[in-house]
C-alpha cells in the first residue's frame, strides 16, 4: 500500500528540508543528479537532558560527483511566538558568538550533549524568566505529543534541519496520569529496513550483502517492497526489547543496561489533552525513495498509524532509465516519532 503523509517529526528529524530554495512542483525529488543531503538521524532517537546524542547525515553522491562537507550546529534559541517556521531563524545561521547556536564541527557525524534545561527550552516545561521578563509559555508538541531539540546541518548553500526527540516529564497533568505515563512510555527506537524485495510474480528478497547488483533492463518498471519488523503490543520477556508493561522488576533480562525497542512501527502511549488521559497509539512509517538513474513512481510511500497496525511493508515502482549503467538507490525509513535510518543499494541497468 502506498500512502504519502508528512508530519512535524518527519520535517524536523529526517527530511533534510532545504530552507534555501523551494523546488518547482514538477520536480522529481526521487531522481538525484547532484549531491544532496537526504536525511539526518539521531542516535539515540529519543533522549533526556544532559545526555549525549550522535547526529549522522546521509549524503547522496551520484556516480561521478563530489559532495561538499557538512557543518553542524545545535540550536539554543527558542522560537518566537510570531515565527511560523519550525525553528527560530537564528538556528539556521552559523555560530556567530551570540549564543543562538553552538558549533559542533564538520563531517558526516557530530556529537552533542543536551542542555540541562532542554525541556524548558524546547519541551513542555515553562521556561525560566529572563531579563526581568515573565516566563514564556512552553513549546507546542507535535501530533504525537513529542518535543524536539533542533540541529542544523549546513551543506553547501543549504541548511537542513535535524532533531532528537526529547524524553520529558508531562506538565500540567494530575499525579496519577503523570505516573501512569512514565510507567508505560518507552523512548523511541529508530526504525530499520528489514528487507528489500523484488515483486516479479513471486517475492524475491534482495540481500544487502549481495556481491553482484540487481540487473534491470533499460526502460522497464520493477515493483519493489520495503519491509520492517512487526512490533507486538503484547510484551514478551526475553525478546531483548523493553516495552510497555516491562521493567527491571518484571523483566530484568530486557530492561537492564542499555534498553532497546522494536525497530518497526512501535506501539507507544501519549497523553491526550482533549480527553485528559493516557492513551495507546502506534507509530506510522514512511519510506523515501531516491535513485541516481531512472526514477520511482512515488517519492515517498508508507502507512499511517491505523494502517501500520496490520501491515509491515510498503511498495513502490522503479522505472529504469533508457541509459544503461550503474544505479545507486537510497531508501530512508522514518517513523512518526522522529526516528530515522536508511539503506543504500546498487542496481545495474542493462541494454
Amino acid at each position: 500500500m502506498a500512502r504519502s503523509f508528512r508530519s512535524l517529526p518527519v520535517l524536523l528529524a529526517a527530511s533534510a528540508l532545504s530552507l534555501a530554495c523551494v523546488p518547482e512542483f514538477d520536480t522529481d525529488l526521487s531522481q538525484l543528479k547532484e549531491p544532496r543531503l537526504l536525511a539526518i538521524a539521531a542516535t539515540p532517537a529519543e533522549t533526556q537532558a544532559q545526555k549525549p546524542v550522535t547526529l549522522t547525515a546521509l549524503v547522496a553522491t551520484p556516480e561521478g560527483s563530489t559532495a561538499p562537507s557538512v557543518n553542524w550546529t545545535m540550536c539554543l534559541a527558542r522560537k518566537p511566538l510570531t515565527e511560523l517556521g519550525p525553528v527560530n531563524p537564528a538556528c539556521l545561521e552559523a555560530d556567530d558568538g551570540t549564543g543562538a547556536v553552538r558549533d559542533l564541527g564538520a563531517g558526516l557525524t557530530a556529537n552533542a550533549t543536551l542542555d540541562k534545561d532542554v525541556c524548558k527550552l524546547f519541551g513542555p516545561l515553562r521556561p525560566s524568566p529572563t531579563g526581568g521578563e515573565s516566563a514564556g509559555r512552553p513549546a507546542d508538541p507535535d501530533v504525537t505529543g513529542g518535543f524536539y531539540q533542533p540541529f542544523t546541518a549546513h551543506f553547501g548553500t543549504t541548511s537542513s534541519l535535524g532533531s532528537v526527540r526529547l524524553d520529558c516529564d508531562l506538565a500540567n497533568v494530575n499525579r496519577d496520569d503523570a505516573t501512569e505515563y512514565r510507567k508505560q512510555y518507552r523512548v523511541n527506537e529508530n526504525p530499520r529496513i528489514s528487507s528489500l524485495s523484488l515483486l516479479a510474480g513471486t517475492i524475491q528478497s534482495l540481500p544487502a550483502d549481495e556481491p553482484s547488483p540487481l540487473q534491470l533492463q533499460a526502460g522497464t518498471h520493477s515493483q519493489l517492497r520495503v519491509s520492517w519488523d512487526e512490533c507486538s503490543r503484547t510484551p514478551t520477556c526475553g525478546d531483548g526489547l523493553c516495552t510497555a508493561g516491562e521493567d527491571q522488576t518484571s523483566c530484568p533480562a530486557d530492561c537492564s543496561g542499555t534498553l532497546h525497542g522494536c525497530t518497526g512501527a512501535e506501539p507507544y502511549v501519549w497523553y491526550n489533552r482533549e480527553n485528559e488521559r493516557v492513551e495507546p497509539r502506534r507509530e506510522g512509517i514512511s519510506v523515501a525513495w531516491y535513485a541516481s538513474r531512472g526514477h520511482f513512481e512515488h517519492e515517498q510511500t508508507g502507512l499511517d498509524e491505523s494502517q501500520a497496525e496490520s501491515s509491515t511493508f510498503t511498495d513502490n515502482s522503479y522505472v529504469a532509465g533508457n541509459q544503461p549503467g550503474p544505479v545507486t538507490v537510497w531508501l530512508v525509513i522514518r517513523d512518526t516519532r522522529g526516528g530515522t535510518s536508511w539503506e543504500i543499494r546498487h542496481f545495474e541497468v542493462t541494454p
